[in-house]
């Protein structure tokens, strides 16, 4: 996490367990368990449809909104990465420094 949350725009991250619960965490955990109780059913309703039409598994959900954005990867089948920027933040950045993050995240969890 302290990898993640040094880069600049950075409001929060987290490691949730698939019932959405935190592990760990850095920066605002009631911002991080929102996003994530959402970001889970978005993955759990659409989970058939993707694999009925022959679409890869999500590995990364984007939303942005007014003040900011939020990022979530699935980790494995029993974990999650959630991470909160700014509105400013390039979204391109957080992604390639989170990218190389994630085999050592699900290795450790």
């Amino acid at each position: 996490m302290e990898d993640i949350s040094n880069n600049p725009g950075i409001h929060s991250c987290g490691i949730f367990d698939q019932n959405g619960l935190l592990i760990c965490s850095k920066g605002s955990r009631n911002n991080l368990e929102t996003m994530v109780s959402t970001m889970q059913s978005l993955i759990d309703n659409n989970k058939n449809s993707f694999h009925s039409l022959n679409i890869d598994p999500i590995n990364c959900i984007t939303l942005i909104g007014e003040t900011g954005t939020s990022l979530f990867w699935p980790l494995k089948d029993s974990a999650a990465l959630g991470i909160l920027i700014q509105a400013e933040t390039n979204l391109g950045e957080v992604r390639r420094v989170v990218t190389p993050l994630l085999q050592r995240i699900e290795n450790l969890i």
